[in-house]
């Protein structure tokens, strides 16, 4: 799993279409979210459920250095050549939200769409990271 980690002002996203038959259902409509940990995430060919308990490790560690309250997980599949087929990725994503609720105030991008994407990223020397896990 590869995560570019960026801490924000706030996220604006905005599902446009349907990339994949895999594609979750949502709704069509601007999404903002302020105060964010935006986590841009590549689910890999050998991601598994040990992948997304170092992940949610991570998220804890990141979360209390930077005082995030909230994170926004966000499939971006641009970081990685070595991706997992969809039907697999969706479930390690949908397992990946559920743990990441249960200890932080978790949003979540569509997976399988075309999005446009507006951010701001705050000034401060861990306020960008990339994480292979």
């Amino acid at each position: 799993m590869k995560i570019l980690a960026l801490h924000c002002d706030y996220v604006r996203y905005e599902p446009i279409e349907k990339e994949i038959k895999y594609a979750e259902d949502t709704e069509k409509k601007k999404y903002e979210i302020k105060e964010v940990l935006l986590l841009l995430t590549a689910i890999e060919v050998n991601d598994n459920e040990e992948t997304i308990q170092k992940c949610l490790e991570e998220i804890k560690r990141i979360s209390k250095e930077i005082a995030a309250r909230r994170i926004l997980i966000y499939p971006f599949a641009h970081l990685s050549k070595e991706l997992k087929r969809p039907s697999e990725a969706i479930k390690i994503l949908a397992k990946l939200r559920e743990e990441a609720s249960k200890i932080i105030e978790t949003h979540s991008a569509p997976f399988g769409w075309n999005k446009s994407l507006e951010l701001k990223i705050k000034g401060h020397p861990l306020a960008e990271r990339l994480l292979t896990i």
